[in-house]
């Protein structure tokens, strides 16, 4: 780590900043120890007050991972870029869920499609799992849907093991459902997205459709999903 002018600071200094000896702290520097904890990084990030950036870069190069939100994000305050680019979007079904796939904010089409999504409280996986509604719409429910929602909710649940919220989605799925109980206990496919996942769904007609998953990078805790028909040439594709 290379102080910047201004903002020198032996090893010693830092480490009493953080409140580690000297050798600890030289090993950091030193890239000879992987076991620091968040708090540790954390500390030592406000001691040699590190950018956003270059707090991240910490994190990466050290452990390999992002540094924790210090606070929750309410999902309802919005970068205004992210929610004009969901009210600009007329042509396709549009929404921004959170981390545990509470519906955020849907565009026009979305609440016109999928009505449950402008209802209080809307979850995707617990509409999408739970709802009867789901298994009429989404065509093939359990192999076009279930398999998928419940893979994502795996993967979710063992890469946030101290989310409350998520740990109590995937015990009120699995006790409300036997069909889900049983696709949870014979598969073990995971998938982090549903980024380019086919679907057919009713809504009146048959049709073919396909996600799309974008994270927005003002708020990485948000997806920002849209819904487009299934064209010729993505026919193919698939």
């Amino acid at each position: 780590m290379q102080p910047r002018p201004g903002r020198r600071l032996s090893q010693a200094h830092v480490a009493r900043l953080t409140g580690v000896s000297e050798g600890w702290y030289r090993a950091l520097e030193a890239g000879r120890r992987q076991d620091f904890s968040e708090a540790f990084l954390l500390r030592v990030a406000r001691a040699l007050r590190l950018s956003e950036a270059e707090t991240l870069t910490l994190f990466l190069g050290v452990c390999g991972r992002r540094p924790p939100e210090e606070s929750p994000r309410d999902p309802r305050h919005l970068p205004e870029g992210v929610k004009a680019l969901l009210d600009q979007q007329v042509t396709y079904p549009a929404y921004l869920s959170d981390i545990a796939w509470n519906v955020v904010a849907v565009n026009g089409l979305m609440a016109e499609w999928f009505p449950w999504s402008v209802r209080p409280g809307a979850n995707l996986i617990r509409w999408a799992l739970l709802s009867p509604e789901a298994r009429e719409q989404m065509l093939d429910w359990e192999e076009s849907c279930a398999r998928t929602y419940l893979a994502m909710l795996r993967v979710a649940a063992n890469s946030n093991p101290d989310n409350a919220e998520l740990r109590a989605l995937v015990r009120e799925v699995l006790d409300a459902d036997a069909e889900c109980r049983r696709i949870w206990a014979r598969d073990s496919e995971v998938v982090e997205h549903r980024d380019g996942h086919v679907f057919p769904y009713h809504g009146g007609r048959e049709i073919r459709v396909i996600s799309h998953v974008l994270l927005p990078i003002q708020r990485t805790d948000l997806r920002f999903v849209f819904i487009t028909p299934l064209l010729d040439g993505d026919e193919a594709a698939a």
